[in-house]
């Protein structure tokens, strides 16, 4: 898979960094299923063509090359995108072949979006050559992160290992679902996909996986936001007619908008009850 070789050129670039970096969207739901814990699924994973890279904060520089600098000496070039004063960075391969594939690097956003002079808080210096796009709720993606291993790839299992970095399964699905609304459609429509295959992926776990949000309500802020996904969830797959389950199965081979909603709803009923 094109997609694959692709994720592995960047990881195998940035490599030293790999244990600052948490690998998130589309990428982190297809090696979801080469997981220790994955079940297997008939289903070939939703491609996607963007590397995200998540980062908690500053990025020391280790040996003598910083993130920004090995990517520019393998060929990706850096292009601005947007019209603010702070533009967000993506690197783009210089091939035309790989001209869909991107990378973005991104870091959590708290407190508030504007700065104090009323311009949007966008992003945020991670190394002195590399900015990341700040974007609300990523936090929860750098907590209790996984390992998967490159190897569990069929199409990698003769390259080098790599130790990638993913986020928790639930951390994942609560941050996609708190999103929802902010995404342009095509994203949104990805998204719902996405949160079904990881369900999909780990179907035998799910009581245990819901359990997990407990260790999130001792956090007053994450105790509003799980409340919050709990609600947008039922209101967006509750049933087979909803946005969700309609959107996300025209995305995935054999998929019904009723297989959707009710990986979904069962998934929210093993949730802690909300008090």
């Amino acid at each position: 898979m094109t997609e694959i070789k692709f994720l592995y050129r960047i990881l195998s670039i940035i490599e030293p960094y790999l244990q600052d970096l948490t690998l998130v969207g589309g990428f982190a739901s297809l090696l979801y299923s080469v997981h220790e814990e994955a079940e297997n699924d008939d289903n070939p994973p939703l491609i996607t063509y963007d590397v995200d890279l998540a980062s908690e904060g500053k990025v020391a520089i280790k040996g003598e090359k910083s993130i920004h600098e090995s990517l520019e000496e393998e060929g990706f070039k850096c292009e601005l995108v947007g019209k603010f004063e702070e533009p967000i960075l993506k690197y783009y391969p210089t091939e035309k072949t790989d001209s869909e594939y991107y990378v973005e690097f991104l870091a959590p956003l708290f407190g508030s979006e504007t700065k104090r002079n009323g311009k949007p808080d966008l992003t945020q210096k991670i190394q002195t050559d590399l900015s990341a796009q700040k974007l609300r709720y990523l936090d929860l993606l750098l907590h209790n992160t996984w390992t998967v291993h490159s190897s569990n790839l069929s199409a990698l299992e003769d390259y080098p290992d790599l130790a990638i970095k993913l986020p928790h399964p639930d951390m994942y699905i609560m941050q996609k679902v708190l999103t929802l609304s902010k995404r342009q459609p095509m994203d949104r429509n990805k998204d719902y996909a996405y949160i079904y295959q990881t369900l999909t992926y780990f179907r035998k776990n799910l009581k245990s996986l819901a359990h997990e949000y407990e260790k999130l309500l001792t956090n007053v802020i994450w105790k509003k936001w799980y409340y919050k996904f709990v609600a947008i969830a039922q209101e967006v797959f509750d049933t087979p007619v909803k946005d969700g389950p309609i959107e996300g199965s025209q995305l995935l081979d054999d998929v019904t908008p009723e297989m959707i909603s009710s990986a979904v709803m069962n998934f929210v009923s093993n949730c802690p009850k909300l008090k």
